[in-house]
């Protein structure tokens, strides 16, 4: 009620407090809602970047081991097929490795086994084969010694010739593991003999790659075992720029050896780190017959990329809002004529923040779209993946089964080659280069993808004839044919093509064709190579 003067009574400021109360009680409410539900979001995409992310320093961290592997296992083999190598016969050997080519390798040597009463014979073996001045000291208190007898160094650090690695339990292990099993093996994580006199400041944490070298086997298919090759990798070195390129500032990672007491075998460790649990993120990698552990953490960084913080910049914005409708409501309630301006400003603010909140909405969807996106295309080439293509195969089988459907299976020959030559980056270009390609050359309707290293597929829809397939995979092997500019040289592959065909009225299943496909590729393969060969399967 009023008094006279046109002011408010007792009774009326109570119902005015009432009134202003309520909606600062509602308006708190919705307000807390909208900031959960931002929040939730920004965490679900902090979430999957993460994921994202670890997924990628996964793939990188294999493929740099990979190519150590493989690198070690061909040499081994060619150590084995020509039986007990000279020192020039090893030299040429090893002549196209060096420290460019593999980063944190300190040196690659053969080594040899010997008891203590075999080390005379085997330093005079080794010397007659071109060791000339090898001096082999066994380790005291030793029974058998593995000792390098020819080496490759890839620093200015002391030669490893003669050294016996039985005096170093981890190397002692891997070796003994590698002849056992009889394939390449990694082992603990230590630091390397030779390094030992090196300041603590700047010494690293290393592993050693071991090889098995066998020679070819004879008319009874028995090899003998003559040694192993040797690779000591420094870790900081092996991997370091390779986690700093993958991560790209938006978390730390750290590369551990679980089985040596978790020790630190690489890391990176850019900007500053959150302490928020639900993002950090660990892998598991079986390397060399060991596991390692990958740990990650995010950064600050990651609260740039993701936009995290416009839930408190939205609730801040709901919560003032909530106060000016408050305000508002007790002008109004105690005055119209001030509150006709106050109304017009705020509804003005509203209108505002509903404009704000509904971009970031929209930011949020296209985000969305993004992981989506990401979640069904090859991130190199933008092709369709593995799980896609699967897909869409699966449907075309369902939806199209009285229709002829072509499944392509395509192989790159000579790939390792240029990868190997010219570096990861001039891979990138022949795969980028060969996926445009295969996507220019499909119909619209058609599906190409990239399962992975160089591997490729094609979906071909609603065939007029089978005979259609033959002419896509002669026109695919003919493209991929041709020359790529990798920064202004040409490179060249091929492709090995497999066809296998769906026919209507059979009951053919997407696994059925992916592997009559893929055995016509090897068999494209066998026949030579840079040709497709249709699948004989029913």
């Amino acid at each position: 009620m009023r008094d006279r003067g046109g002011r408010l009574g007792p009774g009326g400021r109570w119902g005015v407090a009432a009134l202003v109360t309520a909606v600062l009680t509602i308006g708190a409410l919705v307000s807390g809602a909208v900031y959960d539900g931002q929040l939730h979001n920004e965490d679900r995409y902090a979430g999957q970047l993460m994921d994202r992310y670890a997924e990628e320093v996964s793939e990188a961290i294999s493929d740099r081991v990979d190519q150590y592997t493989d690198t070690l296992d061909d040499l081994a083999a060619a150590v084995g097929t020509r039986g007990l190598p000279d020192r020039d016969e090893y030299d040429s050997l090893t002549a196209e490795l060096n420290g460019a080519r593999l980063p944190g390798a300190a040196s690659v040597a053969f080594v040899v086994a010997a008891s203590t009463g075999q080390t005379s014979a085997v330093q005079q073996k080794w010397r007659s084969l071109g060791a000339a001045g090898l001096r082999l000291t066994p380790a005291a208190g030793l029974a058998e010694h593995y000792f390098a007898v020819f080496d490759r160094m890839f620093d200015t650090g002391p030669s490893v010739l003669g050294l016996d690695m039985a005096q170093s339990p981890q190397s002692a292990v891997v070796l003994a593991m590698a002849r056992r099993s009889g394939e390449l093996a990694v082992s603990a994580a230590y630091q390397l003999i030779r390094d030992r006199r090196v300041d603590p400041a700047v010494r690293q944490t290393s592993v050693v790659f071991a090889a098995p070298v066998h020679t070819a086997p004879d008319r009874t298919g028995t090899s003998t075992f003559e040694g192993w090759i040797v690779m000591a990798v420094r870790g900081q070195d092996f991997l370091s720029q390779t986690l700093i390129n993958r991560a790209q500032g938006a978390m730390q990672v750290s590369l551990s050896d679980p089985g040596a007491s978790g020790t630190v075998i690489a890391a990176s460790r850019p900007g500053t780190r959150l302490h928020e649990e639900q993002l950090d993120r660990e892998r598991v990698l079986q390397v060399g017959q060991r596991p390692w552990r990958i740990d990650m953490w995010p950064t600050r960084r990651l609260l740039t990329i993701t936009d995290r913080g416009i839930s408190r910049l939205t609730g801040a914005a709901a919560l003032a809002l909530t106060i000016m409708l408050a305000v508002v409501t007790g002008v109004l309630a105690s005055g119209r004529r001030r509150a006709l301006h106050q109304v017009e400003q705020a509804t003005t603010a509203l209108r505002r923040d509903i404009e704000r909140r509904e971009s970031v909405e929209a930011r949020l969807r296209e985000r969305e779209h993004e992981l989506h996106h990401l979640a069904f295309h090859d991130p190199l080439t933008g092709l369709a993946n593995r799980q896609l293509f699967y897909e869409r195969l699966t449907h075309a089988l369902t939806t199209r089964n009285q229709h002829v459907i072509g499944v392509l299976f395509i192989d790159l020959d000579g790939f390792k080659q240029v990868n190997d030559a010219r570096g990861h980056h001039a891979g990138d270009i022949v795969l980028k280069t060969v996926a445009e390609r295969l996507h220019a050359g499909v119909r619209i309707g058609d599906t190409a993808a990239r399962f992975g290293g160089d591997e490729f597929a094609v979906l071909l829809e609603s065939l007029a004839e089978p005979a259609d397939a033959r002419t896509a995979a002669q026109r695919i092997v003919a493209d991929v044919h041709a020359p790529i500019d990798i920064t202004g040289v040409a490179a060249t592959v091929t492709a090995s093509v497999g066809i296998a065909l769906h026919l209507p009225g059979t009951s053919d299943t997407a696994d059925d064709l992916l592997r009559d496909a893929d055995a016509a590729m090897y068999a494209a393969k066998a026949g030579g190579k840079n040709r497709y060969v249709l699948s004989a399967a029913p």
